[in-house]
């Protein structure tokens, strides 16, 4: 049995569970001239468009679609977006896709709210204004849980600056199983391995609780279990549904507890080549990582870790043994990308680390590590990630 509920977060009101879109038809049917964020194929092949654009047209509801979004969304992007938006005089927002889909929608709401450039966003120069258009959301990964958080990640390609900035919650969002069956595999795990790694950074971040902890423990529990019978049946709807609930579970973890070093060492790869997908570089940089965070929080890295390995001990001497497990669940999902693959170098990759510790943009993710940041322990992580 697997219930439709409610779930409130900030500002959001999110229905979760299959047909979850029936329970917002009247927020659609209310919307004067929405503008529809998609990117090129989920919300088609998902079928989430066409079940959104039905209640529009049934309720006389003009629209317009852009479908433009890319992976890793760029300012120039949600500058783009903004745009359009004023010049096709939009009232209201709607994404449907994943998190790279949302993120955009969010950034360029806050521009159409508050004027300016991005930059200032992005950048903290400038705040998002409380009064914004209305976001409606309908996600279709099981990855990010933006439909949940406050945050938006876009990608400064002139600085290779790739960040999370405070960007405002969506108003009302679905997360409805259905629309994940379709979702590749590689992406299907990609997204997956992103919910795992925030709830491992959530429940170990300097600002993590005993709640953040409890709901990152249970996201890990979900994403063990389903995540390989995901991989043998794509189309088994049960277990699309826990790990959407897992993503989601994540997105509340982060937007409470935040991400650290992990977010911080991906962000730095895919900025610098954003044809990384942001699943697979965590995959790898936890790779390595796994094992300095274990070594500083056993106790609860083994409260998430244990369920791959009943062997663990909640001790700083089995934080190799720690990661070893977390490679091995990566290899039972079919998971066997290197940084080669993506065309990256030891050195590359060893160069680009060490410009964490010197970026103010990284502070945040620096300083919210269990661990001390140097440029030593970063050439290590570097030297044994998998290429």
């Amino acid at each position: 049995m697997t219930p439709t509920f409610r779930v409130y977060n900030g500002g959001v009101n999110l229905v979760f569970g299959v047909n979850g879109l029936a329970e917002l038809k009247n927020v659609l049917s209310l919307m004067r001239r929405p503008v529809i964020v998609t990117g090129r194929r989920s919300a088609v092949e998902s079928g989430a468009l066409a079940e959104v654009t039905k209640v529009l047209e049934e309720s006389g509801v003009g629209y317009v679609v852009y479908d433009r979004a890319t992976p890793n969304p760029t300012l120039q992007q949600a500058e783009e977006l903004a745009e359009y938006y004023r010049s096709e005089g939009g009232m209201e927002f709607i994404a449907i896709g994943g998190g790279s889909v949302i993120d955009l929608a969010k950034s360029a709401r806050v521009l159409v709210a508050g004027g300016g450039g991005v930059r200032e966003y992005f950048y903290g120069l400038r705040q998002a204004p409380r009064e914004k258009p209305l976001l409606f959301v309908v996600n279709t990964t099981h990855g990010t849980g933006s439909e949940v958080d406050r945050f938006a990640v876009l990608t400064d390609e002139g600085e290779l600056e790739k960040r999370g900035f405070p960007a405002g919650y969506p108003d009302y969002g679905v997360d409805d199983p259905r629309y994940t069956l379709t979702l590749p595999i590689n992406q299907s795990v990609y997204t997956s391995i992103d919910a795992l790694s925030h709830a491992i950074e959530a429940a170990t971040s300097r600002a993590s609780s005993p709640y953040t902890e409890l709901l990152s423990v249970e996201a890990s529990r979900r994403v063990f279990e389903y995540l390989p019978r995901v991989v043998g049946n794509p189309r088994d709807l049960e277990a699309r549904y826990w790990l959407l609930y897992a993503s989601m579970l994540g997105g509340v973890a982060i937007d409470h507890s935040l991400t650290h070093l992990g977010h911080g060492l991906e962000h730095v790869l895919s900025a610098y080549n954003p044809r990384l997908p942001h699943g697979a570089g965590l995959a790898l940089v936890h790779a390595k990582l796994v094992e300095y965070i274990y070594k500083a929080r056993p106790e609860t890295t083994w409260r998430i870790l244990s369920a791959l390995d009943p062997g663990l001990r909640p001790r700083s001497e089995d934080a190799k043994r720690a990661a070893s497990a977390f490679k091995g669940f990566l290899e039972r999902v079919g998971f066997s990308e290197g940084l080669g693959d993506y065309g990256f170098t030891p050195g590359e990759v060893e160069r680009l680390f060490k410009s964490i510790v010197s970026r103010k943009s990284m502070k945040r993710y620096v300083e919210l590590a269990p661990f001390e940041v140097t440029e030593g322990l970063l050439s290590e992580v570097a030297s044994g990630l998998p290429y």
